[in-house]
């Protein structure tokens, strides 16, 4: 179905929203890019909770096939088509990838958790979306009231239509559990986690400022000081041929950590260090207050073609910036020899994108939709 065909299908079902009674006890999920995310770690925490002993949970998720058997009591998982109709009969709901593109009743609440805190330009911000509604929801979630106007001009609403909460996945870099972190840990010394946005690279380099011939000269260092290297691959890229290959760096896909029942953050809890790139990643990494660096050797070229939210991003980036991969090199010793020279700056900086270091981000957003927390 093509957008001007969803426009026309969907306006009057905002008509229809508004008159349709809501059930108070029934609480809606949706995703079109998979169950995970601030979602996911929502849903968890409320079924932690036990709200599914009093609630009906109903999440329409695209691969909602993967939950049917055995799903928890009083939860039912659905296709995204039939999620429709439960979500206009819910009293509150929840998205982050995706959405109905039908208003809130005036007796709904529908919270616009998102995916992380943006530094690239999304929604209105992006040149040629300026007009777009992307306003769907009673308020949207943000880090920071740094970021309450760029959430507003994001989504096209008013500030006291966001709410700062901070972002439940990242309740996760705060949680135990032993078992899990004994797995991801191994016997390294060192875990550095290297998570690249999508690029069409040359074929001569694995990602970024790697090529393929230096992979086992880094394996090498790496091994030197009993260090891994995990490459969490965008689930665009590909990287044939070079998994199992060495020893101390490894290529993970988002395949590869549902087969081994482990989430992104959990996998961020037990690194001592993070590459990136624009991701918003290291906006959560930095509530771990540990080393950050990122590839920037097209910033220049990518500020043109899809612009920051900042006008200068390179001020809220405090971390090395690598370009080549002696760089790369130099920021690895620097993780394995325990140097930061970054800290204070990335302290600094975190107080400004993150007002809360916690991990209590989904007891606010309980407290703020349901009114208390359990």
């Amino acid at each position: 179905m093509n957008k001007e065909v969803l426009k026309v299908f969907f306006k009057p079902l905002t008509w229809l929203n508004r008159i349709i009674k809501k059930d108070e006890k029934l609480i809606f999920f949706y995703s079109n890019l998979g169950f995970r995310d601030n979602v996911k770690a929502f849903y968890d925490y409320l079924l932690d909770k036990g709200y599914n002993d009093e609630y009906k949970i109903v999440v329409s998720i695209n691969d909602f096939e993967k939950y049917l058997e055995n799903p928890p009591k009083n939860v039912l998982f659905v296709n995204n088509k039939k999620g429709i109709k439960h979500f206009m009969k819910s009293k509150y709901a929840f998205y982050c990838f995706g959405k109905y593109p039908i208003k809130p009743a005036k007796s709904q609440t529908v919270v616009n958790l998102w995916h992380g805190t943006p530094l690239k330009k999304i929604g209105n911000l992006e040149s040629g979306l300026e007009k777009i509604d992307y306003n769907f929801f009673s308020f949207v979630v943000a880090s920071s009231p740094m970021y309450k106007p760029i959430m507003a001009k994001i989504f096209g609403c008013d500030e006291t239509n966001v709410e700062v909460l901070g972002n439940p996945r990242n309740d996760e870099l705060f949680a135990e559990d032993v078992q899990t972190d004994r797995k991801i840990c191994e016997s390294y010394d060192k875990l550095i986690l290297w998570m690249p946005t999508y690029r069409e690279y040359d074929e001569d380099y694995v990602v970024s400022i790697l090529k393929k011939d230096q992979l086992q000269q880094l394996n090498d260092k790496l091994k030197e000081g009993n260090s891994k290297l995990i490459i969490k691959l965008h689930p665009l890229q590909v990287a044939k041929n070079f998994d199992n290959q060495y020893s101390n760096i490894s290529f993970l896909t988002q395949k590869d950590l549902n087969k081994k029942n482990i989430n992104v953050y959990q996998l961020l809890r037990n690194t001592d260090g993070l590459i990136t790139d624009y991701s918003s990643v290291y906006f959560d990494y930095m509530l771990l207050n540990r080393p950050i660096a990122f590839t920037v050797e097209d910033i220049e070229e990518y500020g043109k073609k899809r612009g920051f939210v900042f006008e200068d991003p390179f001020k809220y980036m405090p971390g090395a910036k690598l370009k080549t991969y002696k760089d790369l090199e130099e920021y690895i010793d620097n993780v394995i020899k325990g140097n930061d020279p970054f800290a204070m700056e990335r302290e600094r900086i975190n107080m400004v994108i993150n007002s809360y270091n916690d991990g209590d981000s989904c007891k606010r957003v309980e407290k703020k939709v349901f009114g208390g927390i359990r």
